[in-house]
């Protein structure tokens, strides 16, 4: 424990981080009856297709009917409104009223017909926290919001997480194209210039989890795309409470989602929240890791952030704030859109846990993904990486001397569906969807990313059956640099073929 003198922060010995999908702050919370947090009114609205306005109401769909948009160019298009596009070359980004979401929400169906402003409601809409995710609204009315976190970039998936594994996405604003991923393959991974988190923490002071449920396909861990971690780095979230109980020395754990069905593009059966699944399975994760931090021996000495990587297309009514760019490459190649990185994301929702904060607490300070990055700097001693997360505000100065006794011993999500084994998901999702097989892997697309990781982690094993199936798949050139797969059905055998195996030498080495 901390000495009498000491910071109240310096209590916090262990750092968790569990990170869900594409939800912005409004959506989530907008209609939690949250007290003292930030939250769109009937007031706010975007014009929809047929001209007329669509306020911010309740009753959001679960899950969304179709995908929202949310790589670069949509987000600015979301924000600027109806038409809007970054500047050819770089500057300014343009004026933001957040007026556009409906609009772009309007291009993910079918042209013939038009949608019309009763399709597009649901990007304008909120879900009912307390009865749609109750373990999520319960932390948060015990604990503290962060009603000032945003998304580290107007963007999708995979640049925000970089960022929360290390302050930067050298340049990358968009979702990781076949150029991108050949660079990456030179270098063993996605390369930070200065390091990552896990590399300032060092060996032994991190940890890192999945959860194992839900399809094969959705157990490809993100974090492992970046160069030094590796796939058997994480373990299983099935064990969490049993590693809890035991000896353990990390200060900082990281937690991904199962993403369910990704390669077929609808997500079901996954724990991550995507629109295209249901709330319910991200509601249980929530609760699964609360209650096994809350019965452990660290409860009263550890902080967990439940957040989310970006908005998803999702309609919030805050302008993200400038912010200082982080200073390493943001002129890099990875860049195609000349973004200058001085500009946030959309907010996003971010919920404090720990027996020393204020019950109900509301955090106004501007956060993004670097204040975990901040965070742990402060906490465990080591420089900032960029520029980025050397200016963020970290959350340690919430952390109270004291501990509160108040705190719920336990929380409770809704029911789960009954059990599925990953062959019967995987045969559902392929005979409800045929469709889905045929339609190509998109170059530019998180689903590259994904794959990715998995040729990565054959290339770190060591079954010689991983090292032929790889040896098959030599890039012909740096802008096509898998021989397959091509379309989605081809994905799906790619990834059955190599991660059972993975996940069996991964579980053999961990044991």
């Amino acid at each position: 424990m901390a000495r009498p003198n000491d910071p109240a922060w310096k209590a916090i010995r262990h750092v968790f981080v569990l990170m869900l999908e594409n939800r912005s702050f409004d959506h989530m919370l907008g209609h939690s009856g949250l007290f003292g947090i930030d939250v769109a009114t009937p007031s706010q609205a975007n014009l929809g297709p047929d001209g007329a306005p669509i306020a911010f109401h309740p009753g959001a769909a679960d899950p969304m009917p179709t995908d929202p948009r949310h790589e670069f160019p949509d987000v600015v298009e979301q924000l600027c409104g109806k038409g809007a596009i970054y500047p050819s070359g770089g500057g300014a980004y343009p004026p933001i009223h957040n007026a556009g979401f409906a609009a772009n929400y309007a291009r993910t169906f079918p042209a013939t017909p038009a949608a019309g402003n009763e399709m597009v409601r649901p990007i304008m809409a909120a879900i009912d926290t307390k009865t749609a995710t109750p373990a999520l609204w319960n932390l948060a009315r015990e604990f503290v919001v962060c009603d000032r976190w945003f998304s580290s970039l107007p963007g999708p998936t995979f640049p925000n997480r970089f960022f929360v594994h290390g302050a930067s996405s050298c340049g990358l604003e968009h979702s990781p194209s076949n150029l991108d991923l050949a660079k990456w393959e030179l270098f063993a991974g996605f390369r930070y210039p200065r390091g990552s988190i896990y590399d300032a923490l060092g060996p032994g002071k991190w940890r890192l989890y999945q959860d194992d449920t839900g399809p094969i396909e959705g157990r490809i861990p993100q974090v492992a795309a970046i160069k030094g971690v590796h796939f058997n780095d994480v373990h299983d979230l099935g064990r969490f409470a049993s590693d809890l109980a035991g000896d353990y020395p990390a200060a900082y754990t990281f937690i991904e989602p199962s993403y369910g069905a990704m390669v077929s593009g609808h997500y079901r059966n996954g724990t991550s929240q995507h629109p295209m699944d249901t709330l319910a399975g991200g509601d249980r994760l929530i609760a699964q890791v609360y209650n096994a931090l809350r019965a452990s021996r660290l409860w009263e000495e550890s902080l967990l952030i439940v957040t989310y990587d970006e908005h998803g297309g999702f309609y919030d009514h805050v302008a993200p704030d400038a912010v200082v760019p982080p200073g390493d490459s943001a002129d890099h190649d990875l860049n195609r859109s000349g973004f200058d990185f001085a500009r946030l994301g959309v907010r996003v929702p971010a919920v404090l846990v720990s027996p020393r904060l204020l019950r109900g607490g509301v955090d106004h300070a501007m956060h993004d993904h670097s204040s975990v990055v901040a965070t742990l700097g402060k906490l465990c001693g080591f420089p900032p990486l960029t520029q980025r997360d050397a200016q963020a505000h970290s959350v340690l100065e919430l952390v109270l001397s004291s501990v509160r006794r108040d705190c719920p011993q336990s929380i409770s999500s809704v029911p789960g569906p009954l059990a599925m084994t990953a062959d019967a998901m995987a045969a559902d999702a392929l005979a409800s969807n045929p469709a889905h097989d045929a339609l190509p892997v998109e170059d530019g697309s998180t689903l590259q990313g994904f794959l990715y990781v998995v040729r990565k982690a054959q290339a770190e094993s060591r079954n010689p059956a991983q090292k032929a199936m790889l040896a098959a798949q030599l890039p012909i050139a740096a802008e096509s640099w898998f021989h397959a797969p091509r379309s989605r059905g081809e994905a799906r055998a790619y990834v059955n073929a190599a991660l059972p195996a993975l996940l069996e030498e991964r579980a053999a080495r961990q044991a």
